[in-house]
């Protein structure tokens, strides 16, 4: 390796390699290079929305001229967007937009050139960067209903699927298993309206705010606003650059529904083990081991739990970018395009895998009701009634019942074997008492089935209540889907009125002239 010996020969060097123009190569490998791909690929079909309803309020506002508005639409519309996608950057040009404004001048026979008033790169920018993550929320909006919707599915036909919950992963009490996803449903329901409040912040307007003071012309900032299909505006002129808090926002929304995603992954890997058996993942989401022929790898949420991992990584990384910037117009959330969006397409490629997981998986039934019959999980309710039912503190009823398990598990009984003898014979060793009461309550509380069935307190596992759980569930999905249709309805109705107005202007010009 050489070295250089002093700064000027640095310099020098570093001049000759990377030249002495804007952008110069190092820039352009970061920066300018990256992101004309982006422009190509994704962000073009806004900036071509921004520079259309631009022109078409400043001639609504009477800024423009007939001859000048109609000439610049056309010459929008006439751009070959299609061949943009097959260049790469060419450093003539700081970036893709500066490269189209190039060809519209020369196109409209340069009234082009006026495209621009009353309005800067500042607000431009920021604003085709709002239309553009709006459509990453609602594309990963669209999965997440989706998911959502068949986690409801198996929860209806999971609704009276005996199990036994666990806590601190160990056996805790009878549950049901539809009732354990209606709470995740619940988890993810949580998702959708952090992206929804993601979306309003995110769907508002910016343009007219110029570089952060608005504009002597009389811009019609609402306009704008209506002709791009967003809510409304972002009032103050300043802040409608300076902000970048849906970035973080969205971004925050992406990381925690991977952290909710995986406890739910980690619960069911514990649930496939060899040792638990309650759930069999389907074929086409199970590898067999490459020499033990008896294994079936659940390989689908390994990759799960890693993916879901990634996905909170790379929005933890543009919340990361986010901070300590300054409050006013920088570059630096363009540079965590890539990171949100890449956080995006992770995130929707868990849901799609973990959808398929809910529609194609097989539950252990009658093991799971086997083991809630032979664990102790139920006693809790024997506790509650030796209080309801012969008036025993339930702090001391507990305290027994706690004798009683240690001692039917240290003779190798379950709870099949607490008869009224056993359990006679167990109360007046602890109480030095005789047991005079009607053991008909303890003989029901110990029955799994009784257990969840008379929970029927809102939320709970009985029949009432989960009836009521399933038919808020159905409610939550349909509205959801309700939104989602909604809002990509509003944005195609604002797309073809902008095409409208478009359309308008250029036939009012190829009349006149």
């Amino acid at each position: 390796m050489k070295l250089n010996t002093t700064y000027q020969e640095n310099r020098q060097e570093s001049i000759a390699v990377n030249g002495n123009h804007f952008p110069n190569k190092s820039l352009c490998e970061l920066d300018a290079i990256p992101k004309f791909a982006v422009s190509v690929n994704r962000w073009m079909p806004y900036i071509r929305a921004v520079n259309e309803a631009h022109v078409v309020m400043l001639y609504e506002q009477g800024i423009l001229k007939l001859q000048e508005a109609g000439a610049i639409l056309k010459a929008i519309e006439e751009l070959d967007y299609e061949g943009y996608k097959s260049q790469t950057y060419c450093d003539e040009f700081e970036d893709m937009y500066f490269q189209q404004e190039k060809e519209i001048i020369e196109k409209s026979n340069g009234a082009g050139g006026n495209m621009h008033l009353g309005r800067s790169r500042n607000d431009m920018c920021i604003t085709w960067t709002h239309l553009n993550v709006r459509e990453g929320i609602l594309d990963v909006m669209e999965t997440l209903i989706q998911f959502q919707n068949t986690v409801r599915l198996f929860c209806e036909e999971h609704k009276d699927t005996l199990y036994v919950i666990h806590t601190h992963t160990q056996h805790a009490q009878p549950g049901i298993m539809g009732h354990y996803f209606l709470g995740f449903l619940d988890v993810l329901d949580r998702c959708i309206r952090r992206f929804k409040n993601a979306y309003d912040m995110t769907n508002v307007s910016p343009m007219g705010a110029a570089v952060a003071t608005t504009s002597a012309y009389p811009v019609s900032r609402e306009r704008m606003a209506e002709l791009l299909g967003c809510d409304g505006i972002i009032e103050n002129a300043y802040d409608s650059i300076g902000n970048i808090e849906y970035y973080s926002l969205t971004a925050s929304a992406v990381s925690l529904c991977a952290i909710d995603l995986s406890k739910t992954i980690t619960d069911m890997i514990l649930w496939a083990t060899e040792e638990e058996k309650m759930i069999i993942f389907g074929d086409g989401l199970s590898s067999i081991s490459s020499i033990m022929p008896q294994k079936r790898n659940p390989i689908v949420m390994e990759h799960l739990r890693a993916c879901v991992g990634v996905a909170k990584g790379l929005g933890d990384t543009v919340q990361t970018a986010c901070f300590r910037t300054p409050y006013g117009d920088i570059c630096d959330y363009e540079d965590m395009d890539s990171s949100l969006f890449s956080a995006f397409s992770m995130l929707k490629r868990c849901l799609k895998v973990f959808d398929s997981v809910m529609a194609t998986i097989d539950v252990n039934k009658p093991l799971l009701r086997q083991r809630a019959f032979e664990s102790f999980s139920v006693v809790t309710e024997m506790a509650d009634e030796m209080y309801r039912s012969y008036g025993i503190p339930f702090r001391k009823a507990h305290g027994f019942v706690s004798y009683l398990v240690r001692k039917a598990r240290a003779e190798g009984y379950d709870l099949r074997v607490v008869e009224e003898k056993y359990f006679a014979d167990t109360y007046e060793e602890y109480f030095h008492e005789p047991f005079t009461f009607d053991f008909a309550p303890i003989a029901q509380s110990i029955d799994p089935d009784h257990f969840v069935k008379v929970r029927e307190i809102i939320g709970g596992t009985g029949p009432k209540a989960m009836a009521a759980q399933l038919a808020s569930a159905q409610r939550k999905v349909l509205e959801n889907a309700a939104w989602y249709d909604e809002k990509t309805n509003a944005l195609a109705a604002s797309d073809r009125a902008r095409l409208d107005a478009v359309n308008r202007i250029i036939q009012a010009w190829q009349q006149e002239k």
